[in-house]
């Protein structure tokens, strides 16, 4: 079985980072699945949250909506692979934890398997854009 949107499109995702450093003692790292629409347009599904105290878990409190409410946590802060995983390292964790984690819950809910894009084709556009927008310095 497989997701479709309707029945000519099939449902394509990407696992997106995102950076939470509002408290720089308690940074954490949210990793969402989202789906990948024309555009920069996404739909976020679920969402896990990496932290030094607490590891990886299944974000089912909101607590990436909070912060996004806030801003502190958007485009903006969007991070590839490798940036998350320099943060993590520093939390004792691995990203593919997080990723194998969310697949597992997609496949709980749905009954099967997630079609995954490496890496999201928009990222560093959405990025870039968002970190204009705010003003902030370009990412490298």
């Amino acid at each position: 079985m497989s997701g479709k949107i309707n029945d000519d499109e099939e449902w394509v995702l990407v696992q997106s980072a995102f950076l939470d450093d509002e408290y720089k003692d308690d940074i954490a790292i949210y990793l969402v699945m989202e789906t990948v629409r024309p555009g920069l347009y996404r739909i976020q599904g679920g969402s896990a949250q990496a932290s030094a105290r607490a590891g990886w878990r299944l974000d089912t409190g909101g607590w990436l909506r909070s912060r996004q409410e806030y801003g502190d946590v958007g485009d903006h802060s969007l991070l590839t692979d490798e940036e998350a995983q320099e943060y993590l390292d520093a939390m004792g964790l691995r990203l593919k934890d997080g990723k194998e984690l969310m697949i597992r819950e997609f496949r709980r809910v749905n009954g099967y398997d997630p079609v995954l894009l490496p890496v999201d084709p928009k990222f560093k556009e959405r990025r870039d854009l968002a970190r204009k927008r705010l003003k902030l310095p370009p990412k490298a």
